[in-house]
């Protein structure tokens, strides 16, 4: 199943499902909870799923020019943390991807870079024909001059991938519509034998001329590090069923660096047709650490599945992250239950597609991915879903077996209103860069040699400045980080925040190297006008001034932190203090100590991780001193819970673990 951007203007309301109460985000400023998620002030329209990823290019606007020198200024947002950033390029065509990031970053064993985008050079408005592969490199000192062509001698090429393999031979991998002999398409590597320097070759012959194989996903990886395997979607828009299905998830590989394939287009048996009718495009990732290599694959109306080889490819085992109910669905013949009898097909709280795994240093799985709220409500009828109808990022790994995933983070309620306060306009689909997916999306993440965990994510900032663009607001690139395996995660770190202008600049795509090192390296697409210049919105399509900047970035482990008070609270700390809970975790009664140093009303509130209240405890006016909250956790389920103390006006919010 693929999905178009055609746009219907009924405007719908929309409810929410429960979640489990169990770990993760710790951060005091912690999404609006579900429940009140109804509040928010943009009512949107509905999107229709079909097919129709690529739309004829039509370019963005970015009137932001950064010189190819790096900017060193103060992150406002994290107001002590300093950032590097430096632009690498640019782009005329500004969609890197309809779902799930593409490996387009990477840091080599020598600590050069790699870097890719999708490129069009400035001047390209109308056909894109000179789009392709865009490519920088860091050779450990400076990043090369920005590109002026594609790398493709002659094919015009999209959504790209750059491979290196331990030899240090280099590739693009994408798909291409110009594959000799016309019309054939299908995936194209472009390759060289030593990484940042030579002449790019293509090979258009290496991954077949399927003609409608595209959005490649491609890592090297194996035990000698010349592996190289490459997964795509065997349909693209065409709708054409492949060995029984629109859409096919097709596995490729090869044993020495690209050279040849004896592993060409198949389907791997947990995906066939006996199991899903086809997948979307984009709706995949992969990741490798050796011979153990991890597909993570899943649309709105399937199951969410992990595939992970122990062989290097050869053998797969499954296991669901995330299930859809009911299989094989088909829109052209079904429809959703109809729990509460209207007729009508219910809405549906799903995956968007956009699903990113990592393999940790042990071996272990990682994932991340975000959700959409769907509906169906005819069978025949045609497949929608409500732009922002719920939103956060969810979290899984292997050590949760069959225990759902976890929801560690989201979009930030800044002005304290219990209200996401995106713009109520007719003009734009649902206010804001239409990304097609939930308002946090697009997860990407690495890992340091001790193991912790960092994912970048894009989400709607409600700080926009919208006065250049009326009625639509900015998505920003946030990081966060575990030190613990996904128990718990850090405060958000705004990459933008650096940018004196970060309150009328949109942050998207952004990619991060699998390898942290003390830093944290990523790049992204940013310009000032929100949303993508291919997006089917009208005001979107005319947005298309000058091109995007493509921006490298690097953040120190240090200045992402963890949170103990909240980001609105505003008391000094000889004013009011609260302690951690004793004991934490808590099993029975634990004891949260506050100290105060005025006369003032005490409060106690305890949340659970979407919101709801499960405790509430009124101490009535207290004088200067220090006390104790006593609460039994007996009453609750285990998971991760947000204690807050409020005195007056004022209040701090700590987590704590109740097992």
């Amino acid at each position: 199943m693929k999905r178009t951007l055609l746009l219907s203007l009924v405007a719908v309301a929309f409810g929410m499902n429960s979640y489990s109460q169990t770990p993760g985000i710790p951060h005091s400023k912690k999404p609006i909870p579900l429940s009140n998620r109804g509040k928010i002030k943009d009512l949107p329209a509905e999107v229709a799923k079909g097919a129709g990823l690529e739309m004829p290019l039509s370019t963005n606007s970015s009137q932001h020019v950064l010189s190819n020198q790096h900017q060193s200024k103060l992150n406002t947002s994290n107001k002590t943390s300093i950032i590097y950033e430096e632009k690498i390029g640019d782009t005329q065509y500004d969609l890197q991807t309809n779902e799930a990031i593409l490996n387009r970053f990477l840091i080599n064993n020598d600590g050069t870079m790699s870097a890719s985008w999708t490129y069009v050079p400035f001047g390209d408005l109308a056909t894109a024909q000179s789009r392709g592969t865009g490519y920088n490199y860091f050779d450990g000192t400076n990043w090369g001059a920005f590109p002026t062509a594609r790398i493709e001698p002659t094919d015009r090429t999209g959504f790209v991938n750059i491979v290196v393999t331990a030899s240090g031979k280099e590739m693009s991998i994408a798909h291409s519509s110009t594959l000799a002999p016309a019309p054939l398409g299908g995936m194209l590597l472009t390759s060289r034998p030593a990484k940042g320097t030579g002449a790019w070759t293509e090979y258009p012959t290496a991954l077949g001329k399927a003609p409608n194989d595209t959005w490649a996903k491609a890592i090297s990886g194996g035990a000698n590090g010349e592996t190289v395997h490459a997964i795509c979607q065997g349909s693209g828009v065409s709708g054409v069923a492949l060995y029984g299905q629109d859409g096919p998830l097709l596995y490729s590989r090869s044993l020495d660096g690209g050279d040849t394939w004896p592993v060409l287009r198949t389907v791997i048996p947990a995906t066939d047709n006996t199991h899903f009718a086809g997948f979307g495009g984009d709706d995949y990732t992969i990741d490798t650490k050796g011979d153990t290599v991890a597909i993570l694959v899943g649309d709105w109306t399937t199951d969410l599945i992990l595939l992970k080889s122990f062989d290097n490819g050869t053998t797969w085992t499954t296991t669901t992250v995330e299930a859809f109910p009911i299989p094989l669905y088909d829109d052209a013949t079904m429809m959703f239950p109809d729990n509460d009898g209207d007729g009508l097909g219910d809405d549906l709280e799903t995956k968007s597609g956009d699903g990113h795994v990592m393999i940790d240093n042990n071996g272990m799985c990682h994932v991340w991915y975000s959700k959409v709220l769907i509906h169906d409500t005819t069978p025949s009828g045609t497949l929608t879903y409500t732009p922002n109808g719920i939103d956060g990022l969810w979290y899984w790994n292997e050590s949760f077996g069959a225990n759902p995933s976890v929801l560690i983070g989201g979009a930030f309620d800044y002005s304290g209103n219990d209200t996401i306060d995106i713009p109520n306009t007719s003009t734009v689909v649902n206010g804001m860069g239409n990304y097609r997916g939930s308002i946090t999306q697009m997860p990407s993440s690495g890992i340091d040699a001790s193991g912790n965990l960092y994912v970048s994510y894009q989400s709607f900032d409600e700080r926009t400045d919208n006065t250049f663009y009326p009625g639509v607001g900015h998505k920003h690139v946030y990081i966060i980080k575990s030190v613990d395996n996904g128990f718990t995660w850090s405060c958000p770190y705004d990459v933008l925040g650096a940018s004196p202008d970060s309150t009328i600049q949109e942050g998207v795509f952004a990619c991060m190297a699998k390898k942290v090192d003390g830093d944290v390296h990523l790049i992204y697409q940013r310009d000032y006008a929100p949303g993508h210049a291919l997006s089917a919105t009208t005001t979107e399509a005319n947005w298309n001034l000058d091109p995007s900047d493509i921006i490298y970035v690097k953040v120190s482990v240090g200045d992402i932190s963890f949170c103990t008070v909240g980001i609105d609270d505003n008391l000094n700390a000889t004013d009011f203090e609260v302690g951690q809970n004793v004991p934490n975790p808590a099993t029975g009664v634990t004891a949260i100590n506050f100290t105060t140093s005025k006369t003032d009303n005490v409060t106690l509130t305890v949340t659970d991780i979407v919101g709801k209240v499960v405790y509430t405890e009124d101490r009535g006016t207290l004088s200067p001193g220090s006390y104790n909250f006593n609460f039994n956790t007996n009453a609750i389920n285990n998971g991760l819970y947000f204690y807050t103390v409020k005195v007056g006006a004022n209040s701090i919010t700590k987590k704590m673990i109740v097992e």
